[in-house]
């Protein structure tokens, strides 16, 4: 049986049982035939979790020898992840104690598992992460590799804060061509990957890095850095296909998840596709984004049961014609939001817009419109926040196709649409402090009143 098999909608079961039979596809086929199945079940309101095969652990077992930090322990886990890998795969374990290590790779079949009381400790010395051209090595990483695990209840620090100080001086002082700050996760081109109840700490850059990934689930993760870290995004999610991320506790100083994508590889197969975000709760953070690199395309996201607490942005989708492509069928539902700055913001102009929707900014030749598509929002609550909602696109590629429905909204100020079609509402609220619930500018909108754009700049709060 494919993992979760029992638990699929009747539909689901039925599709995968008929192509199994016809065809005798493997197990992997079958799970992807069932995922497909299960996506397609969503606007019917059946489960639509994701089956993804889990990752292939074998059984054997290597325990770390305690530590309490003060030597580097980076020659005796990397033995041990060495030793699974080169035995066919296992699992390598870390007792309670402290761990510092320089960089650390996993292999095929491994699994990395911190106990509790386990403290991964990642060093912060340049000599330990040497630069490798313009960028220095990850600090727990996997590359072209299959079934792969991070488990536990233990802890990795990132011991961010000197290498935050150092890029701060760097920027301050105009220097562009310093070597990148290491990464603290960075898994790419690999499947079969799962993390689970893993907490990381200050990252020096990003807490996780996913590129070219597929058959990826993350649950019960913590994530944690100060607000003002600089780039310290939690699940950065590059070209990935068939993912879930759920029950995960986000606050950090960039993205708290944003699923992007550069140039497609396949003709008419999106680079980032199948994933569905559940049971998460967000605070400080950039919020669940979308872009700026959309180029290769984004298809088939679902976001439920998310909550948002002093989180800068909710729903976030950025791009610009330098690097824009097709965003389309993308779900939200069931999501709350307090103190959040900008709620809803649907941009094609990124990072920055122009001073009015009648303006447009020079293309430069740039030819990557960006596509924003059949997008719906459903049971959405805003309260105590500046801003409401924005939908821009652009004068010749209007954002098509955008329901909100049985939604909630508080705000200083209304909704802003601009060049925008097909846009509905339906039992909906939108109460600012002051002025209308809904402006528009260049756009066709169903079910809420909306007046006319002034000429007034855009302020945002």
């Amino acid at each position: 049986m494919v993992p979760g098999e029992g638990k699929m909608p009747e539909a689901a079961r039925v599709f995968l049982a008929h192509e199994v039979a016809a065809s005798g596809h493997s197990l992997k086929t079958r799970a992807s035939i069932a995922l497909v199945a299960l996506f397609a079940s969503v606007s019917s309101g059946a489960d639509t979790t994701p089956v993804i095969p889990p990752p292939e652990i074998p059984s054997l077992v290597k325990e770390v020898a305690a530590s309490d930090g003060t030597a580097l322990a980076t020659a005796a886990i990397q033995q041990a992840l060495d030793a699974v890998r080169d035995a066919g795969g296992g699992r390598v374990v870390l007792p309670a104690g402290r761990f510092r290590s320089g960089p650390l790779v996993l292999g095929n079949k491994t699994e990395l598992h911190l106990s509790k009381a386990s403290v991964l400790v990642m060093s912060d010395q340049n000599s330990d992460f040497p630069a490798e051209g313009n960028r220095r090595p990850a600090f727990l990483s996997a590359s072209n590799a299959h079934d792969i695990r991070i488990s536990g209840e233990g802890t990795i620090e990132g011991q961010g804060e000197r290498w935050w100080k150092i890029f701060l001086d760097e920027k301050a002082r105009g220097i562009k061509d310093a070597p990148r700050r290491p990464q603290l996760i960075a898994i790419s081109r690999c499947e079969r990957v799962e993390v689970e109840g893993i907490s990381t700490i200050d990252p020096p850059n990003t807490h996780y890095s996913f590129k070219d990934c597929q058959d990826l689930a993350i649950r019960g993760i913590k994530a944690i850095a100060p607000d003002d870290s600089p780039n310290t995004d939690a699940l950065n999610l590059s070209s990935v296909h068939n993912v879930l991320i759920e029950h995960c506790h986000i606050s950090t100083g960039d993205d708290n998840i944003v699923l992007l994508c550069s140039a497609a590889r396949k003709k008419g197969v999106p680079e980032v596709e199948n994933v569905l975000i559940r049971d998460c709760t967000l605070g400080f953070g950039h919020g669940l984004s979308i872009g700026s690199y959309t180029s290769g395309g984004v298809r088939n996201v679902t976001a439920e049961n998310i909550t948002f607490d002093g989180t800068t942005s909710g729903i976030r989708m950025k791009a610009w014609r330098d690097r824009g492509g097709v965003v389309e069928d993308i779900h939200y539902r069931n999501i709350a939001m307090k103190h959040v700055r900008y709620p809803v913001w649907i941009t094609s102009y990124y990072p920055k817009p122009p001073a009015h929707p009648s303006e447009d900014q020079p293309s430069e030749g740039k030819s990557l419109n960006p596509v924003w598509r059949d997008i719906s929002i459903e049971n959405l609550t805003v309260t105590d926040s500046p801003n409401s909602i924005l939908l821009w696109g652009l004068p010749d590629q209007s954002i098509d196709g955008v329901t909100i429905k049985n939604s909630k909204i508080s705000a200083e100020t209304g909704a802003l649409v601009f060049h925008a079609k097909n846009i509905g509402f339906a039992n909906v609220s939108i109460t600012p402090a002051a002025g209308p619930a809904l402006r528009h500018f260049d756009a066709e909108i169903q079910g809420l009143k909306s007046e006319n754009y002034d000429d007034k700049p855009v302020k945002s709060k």
